[in-house]
This record gives C-alpha cells, sequence and structure tokens, in this order.
C-alpha cells in the first residue's frame, strides 16, 4: 500500500515553515487552506516510472478519501479512506476490507502531521507578484528546492537535480490554487502538478464492507 504515503509526500511540498521574504504569505494561504471544511488536491505526478494521478479529499482534522491511478500498466485504482486512527483500502475494485491497525496509525500520524498540521519545510518562497497563468490573475510564489535524498544518502531518481516550485493563490479567497515544481534546468517539464479546490458540505465516512 505504498501508494498511501504518496499524497502526504506530496503535500508536504505546499507550505513551508521558514519566514523569510514572501514566505509567510504562501503559509497564510495554506493555513486559510486548512481552516476551511472540507477541501480537495488533485494531483499528477510524472518520474521515470511513469505517471500517477491522485484526488484526496480531506475534512481536517482526521478524514480522508483518496483515489490514485497509475500510468499504462500499472496496478489500476487504489482507495483509501482515514477516519480518525482507522483506515480501509479498496484495491483494484476487489472491495473494502479494513487494513492493519499499525498500518492505520502511521498513515494517521503523517496525515496529522504534513496535512492537518503546517509541513515542516525550510524552503523560502519569491513574490512573482500577479502572473496570468491558464487565463486568470493570480499572486505566485517560487521557491528553489534541492536534490532530494534517498535513505542512505543515494541521490532520488526522481529529483536528482534542483527544482523550481510555484505557488499560485487566489487572489480574492486568499487560498493555494495550483502548486507546480519543474526541474530548474526545464520550467516547461512538470514533475508534480497540484490543483486545490474547496468542497464545502464534503462528508467522508466509513465504506460499506
Amino acid at each position: 500500500m505504498r501508494f498511501s504515503s504518496l499524497a502526504f509526500v506530496a503535500l508536504s511540498l505546499t507550505a513551508s515553515a521558514a519566514a523569510a521574504d514572501c514566505t509567510s504569505e504562501v503559509n497564510e494561504a495554506f493555513a486559510k487552506l486548512r481552516k476551511s471544511a472540507a477541501f480537495r488536491m488533485e494531483t499528477r505526478i510524472t518520474n521515470a516510472q511513469g505517471t500517477l494521478t491522485m484526488s484526496n479529499d480531506y475534512v481536517l482534522p482526521d478524514r480522508m478519501h483518496q483515489t490514485v491511478s497509475m500510468s499504462a500498466g500499472g496496478p489500476g485504482t487504489m482507495e483509501m479512506i482515514l477516519i480518525g486512527g482507522k483506515a480501509w483500502s479498496n484495491q483494484g475494485n476487489a472491495g473494502w476490507a479494513e487494513v492493519p491497525e499499525k498500518f492505520a496509525t502511521t498513515i494517521a500520524k503523517q496525515m496529522k502531521e504534513t496535512v492537518a498540521e503546517p509541513p515542516k519545510d525550510e524552503s523560502q518562497f519569491e513574490c512573482l507578484g500577479d502572473v496570468i497563468f491558464e487565463g486568470k490573475a493570480y499572486a505566485a510564489y517560487r521557491a528553489k528546492r534541492g536534490p532530494t535524498r534517498a535513505e542512505g544518502g543515494a541521490a532520488a531518481p526522481a529529483a536528482d537535480t534542483a527544482n523550481v516550485q510555484t505557488v499560485y493563490v487566489d487572489k480574492a479567497l486568499g487560498m493555494p490554487v495550483r502548486n507546480i515544481v519543474t526541474p530548474e534546468s526545464d520550467p516547461n517539464k512538470r514533475l508534480f502538478d497540484g490543483t486545490f479546490s474547496l468542497r464545502d458540505g464534503l462528508k467522508i465516512e466509513p465504506p460499506k464492507l
């Protein structure tokens, strides 16, 4: 069930804990998103292994419904529901089943640390001012992200060079709308493309087993 942790890694790319330049403005935008009744993050991640698409519905502090699908040749659609300290998964539409308590506890802890609470990140964002993106004006912010390291100090295959993260904030709502990561050497190649939207009235309940 490795897919379940990808959402938390993805969302940890959003807000930063350091306060420098325009970083505080980015933090405030994500803090406002976390205070909303419910929101969705739709993500597209591309690397050498293919493309992963993911939709995460959140009702904070402790409810999540995640749907993940891989590009051709992958294991098919996978779902997970987390409520408090309990979690259920549906692998390839085979039916829902409760996951082991230890795994559910780990996922709940990850959600608390990287979604319900501000991620512990040291990126510093600079202001780009008002930017027209896909036909609409947003307040945009950019941060450079150094190469990520895998366990043991080896460079992670998908992030062995410096990347650039750009966050687009809806000026009226004061909340993030898009979060895009590209290689510094190729700004048109999207490694990570996240879209945020509010989901007022959304409810996440245990699945029918």
